[in-house]
């Protein structure tokens, strides 16, 4: 059965560090490079959300003692507290997966070297990998996911019917 789009739709757009979570007459966007996107939603509810995280590793809490959304552990835990508040169990969740490019310029990629460490797990690559790890330890399904590369991303999520566009352009 298909879920019919609503009449009116609230757009929420996601900058680095944001999140979202909610109901079904919503539609969700943000722009990716290094950073990566976790979209989890719930196909008999029709409610999901969306993170956008910077860097995998959790920081300093804020000046009121808060998570930081611009930290995949933070990110994740937000989605992971708000699916909670609604009652379905997380493995009743599909997920998708977004971003993680390599946005050095072309001149920049030729000069790393993929033999030493420090380099061969780029800030993008680091980003895809916690993804995957976060949702295989919950049990999340990944439905889809288009990560990796050298361009950047506009992505869309349709709350309503769980459907997720991309733009994607590679930089010159």
């Amino acid at each position: 059965m298909s879920y019919l789009s609503p009449k009116l739709v609230t757009d929420i757009f996601l900058n680095p560090g944001d999140l979202y979570f909610g109901g079904p007459n919503v539609r969700v966007r943000t722009l990716l490079g290094s950073c990566v996107s976790i979209v989890l939603w719930h196909p008999k509810l029709h409610i999901g959300g969306m993170c956008h995280y910077l860097l995998v590793t959790k920081g300093d809490k804020n000046a009121s003692g808060q998570p930081q959304g611009k930290y995949g552990e933070d990110a994740f835990q937000f989605l992971l507290n708000s699916v909670k508040s609604h009652l379905a169990p997380i493995s009743e969740y599909e997920a998708k997966v977004f971003g993680g490019s390599n946005m050095f310029s072309k001149n920049e990629r030729t000069l790393i070297d993929p033999m030493n460490e420090s380099n061969s797990k780029l800030v993008g690559i680091r980003n895809i990998e916690f993804a995957k790890d976060i949702l295989q330890k919950h049990s999340i399904k990944l439905v889809s996911e288009n990560t990796a590369g050298v361009t950047h991303r506009k992505v869309f999520f349709t709350i309503w019917d769980g459907e997720v566009w991309l733009e994607s352009h590679q930089d010159s």
